[in-house]
C-alpha cells in the first residue's frame, strides 16, 4: 500500500490481469450511455462537465452479479485495511453501488466531490483496468484553493480509496489516446 496522501491510498494490482481484461471487454460491449451527474436533485446528462460511459452492474444479470461479488470482495478487503488505519471509521458500511466506466479520447471528468447531500458516501473506490491509454490520470486538489497537488499514475488492477468528502476534489483529466476501462464505488 502506496501513501499518496494523508488518508489516500493505492494498492497495487488489487485484481489481476486477467479479471481486468475480461472485465474491460465486457465495459467495451456494455458502456453505451453517456454518465449523467446530480445536479438540483436531478439526475443529468452533463458532458461538458461529465463526459464517459457509464454502466451500473445490473442485479438481475448473473454475470453483473459474478463481476459485483469479486469486485466488492476486492473493496472490503481494501476498507478493511483502511479502517485498521481509521479506527474511528464506522464499522458498518454499505457497498452504495458499482460503475463500470470507459473513457475514450476526449473523455474526462471534471474537478467534483463524491459526497452529496442526498448520498451519504464515506470512501470512494476506484480501480483501474487498463494502462494502454495516454492521459485520463486522475488528479486530486486541495480543498481550499483548488490547486492540484497530486497526479496519480494507475497501472492495470491498481485500487485507490479515499474519503468522499469536501477534503478530497479529484477529477479524471481527459484521455488523449486509447481507451480507459474503470471502476468506481462507494462505501456509505
Amino acid at each position: 500500500m502506496d501513501n499518496i496522501s494523508s488518508a489516500i491510498f493505492k494498492i497495487e494490482k488489487a485484481l489481476d490481469d486477467k479479471f481486468c481484461e475480461n472485465l474491460s471487454e465486457y465495459i467495451e460491449l456494455s458502456c453505451k450511455q453517456k454518465a449523467t451527474l446530480l445536479s438540483n436533485d436531478k439526475e443529468i446528462e452533463d458532458t461538458a462537465y461529465r463526459n464517459v460511459y457509464n454502466y451500473g452492474l445490473d442485479e438481475r444479470k448473473d454475470q453483473d452479479m459474478l463481476y459485483k461479488k469479486i469486485i466488492f470482495e476486492c473493496c472490503q478487503k481494501a476498507l478493511k485495511h483502511y479502517q485498521k488505519i481509521f479506527p474511528s471509521l464506522h464499522q458498518e458500511m454499505k457497498l452504495e453501488s458499482i460503475s463500470l466506466l470507459k473513457y475514450v479520447k476526449g473523455n474526462f471528468y471534471k474537478r467534483h466531490i463524491d459526497a452529496y447531500h442526498k448520498v451519504n458516501r464515506h470512501i470512494s473506490f476506484i480501480i483501474n483496468l487498463n494502462k494502454d491509454y495516454e492521459g485520463g490520470e486522475l488528479m486530486f486538489y486541495y480543498p481550499h484553493d483548488h490547486q492540484p497537488y497530486s497526479k496519480v499514475d494507475l497501472n492495470k488492477g491498481d485500487l485507490i480509496m479515499f474519503p468522499s468528502n469536501f477534503m478530497y476534489p479529484h477529477s479524471v483529466e481527459p484521455v488523449i489516446s486509447g481507451t480507459r476501462y474503470s471502476i468506481v464505488s462507494w462505501f456509505s
